[in-house]
């Protein structure tokens, strides 16, 4: 999954986002494969990603944010979200990011908050690195530091449809998760660390089944954490989403414990597969959600896109 031989080119592109009037700075990457994906520094977010279908052609697989008006209706889309501070609340996906680095195969970006900034009593400096190989991986790499203890989380705000058309129902598409049992949230939105087994319940996903099979058994569509059988090895996949009408899959490697599902109501048009630290570990030990001065808090995600469905997607 690491970044082999990744051929990468980079257009800065300025335009200005009205509701701040400040420069905002689009990176488009490109693989050896002609996959592409833009990036921008406004919310560190992914505003565009492409990939091929089964017979080569390359579509959108994400829902975009290539327009001002888009990031105004919603300022989490394909952002960088960081919850952090006295209400753990996520406040950098509508502010403007340093660019660090930007070279032939990447594009890093960061945000150090002001003193007290979210209730902070301190700053935070948060990294964020995109970078797309020519093993047609998007791989999204954070690392923060802080100088106060704070509770904090890191995940991505990116909407996924694997059919290449965002208006086209994703209820037919199919899913599996690694996961046996969901972890619960509390009224401010917080995991409590109690789990609940997934068997004979709509969520479950051991073996693949499509979407919107039981979709309608739920309140308002998906939106569940699910603690991962495996939460310490990124060889081993979180979760696969799967098109068939497309051939695309897509499976998600993450180094963190659980991954929340959201289908954004039930007559979606969108998935987000969105890795938290939170949870257990292997050793059934209660992930410690604090980060604290001097340490370097660090989490990697990779979202895999190939034609050629691993085994356990494959119907007959």
């Amino acid at each position: 999954m690491k970044h082999l031989h990744i051929i990468l080119t980079t257009t800065i592109l300025c335009v200005t986002i009205y509701c701040h009037a400040q420069k905002q700075q689009l990176f488009r990457l490109v693989n050896g494969n002609g996959m592409e994906a833009v990036v921008s520094n406004y919310g560190a977010r992914l505003v565009s990603l492409t990939a091929h279908n089964w017979n080569g052609r390359l579509e959108p697989v994400i829902k975009d944010c290539k327009r001002p008006d888009d990031c105004i209706s919603d300022k989490t889309l394909g952002a960088t979200l960081v919850y952090f501070g006295k209400n753990k609340t996520e406040i950098l996906s509508d502010r403007i990011w340093e660019v660090v680095s930007s070279d032939n195969q990447s594009v890093s970006l960061r945000y150090i908050t002001k003193e007290g900034e979210n209730g902070l009593n301190g700053r935070l400096n948060v990294n964020v690195t995109y970078t797309l190989s020519d093993q047609n991986a998007l791989d999204i790499d954070y690392r923060i530091t802080t100088t106060a203890t704070t509770p904090i989380e890191v995940t991505n705000g990116i909407h996924f449809n694997l059919s290449g058309d965002m208006h086209r129902s994703i209820l037919k598409q199919h899913l599996w998760i690694d996961a046996v049992q969901t972890d619960s949230y509390d009224k401010q939105g917080q995991i409590t660390g109690t789990l609940q087994r997934t068997k004979h319940t709509p969520l479950d996903f051991t073996k693949p089944r499509e979407i919107g099979e039981q979709i309608h058994k739920t309140r308002n569509g998906y939106d569940n954490a699910f603690q991962l059988r495996h939460p310490d090895n990124m060889q081993k996949p979180a979760a696969i989403l799967f098109d068939a009408q497309s051939g695309r899959a897509m499976t998600v490697y993450s180094s963190e414990p659980t991954i929340n599902i959201n289908t954004h109501g039930i007559e979606s048009t969108a998935i987000s597969l969105q890795p938290i630290h939170a949870g257990y570990n292997s050793g059934m030990e209660r992930v410690d959600t604090k980060l604290y001065p001097g340490q370097v808090f660090h989490s990697a995600t990779v979202f895999l896109f190939t034609t050629d469905p691993p085994l356990i997607m494959r119907t007959h």
